[in-house]
């Protein structure tokens, strides 16, 4: 799915993991340090963003919950 469709789903978390998948394959598509100096800062904001989000399955599924908050 591409970063527009994920936008365009309303879906915060579908938005942020297609932005955070789309980061991380630039950077694997960059040789320049200090290309990948920066989108490598923005990928762990937005990875911190989408750990930050409350999961739903897991709060639907008690034991993945409870194995979640152990881990």
């Amino acid at each position: 799915m591409s970063v527009l469709e994920a936008v365009r789903t309303n879906d915060r978390r579908t938005a942020l993991v297609a932005l955070r998948d789309a980061v991380a394959e630039t950077i694997d598509a960059k040789d320049s340090a200090r290309d990948i100096a920066a989108l490598s800062k923005r990928l762990m904001e937005v990875m911190a963003e989408i750990d930050a989000l409350p999961d739903h399955e897991a709060e639907t599924d008690p034991v993945e919950a409870a194995r979640k908050r152990r881990s």
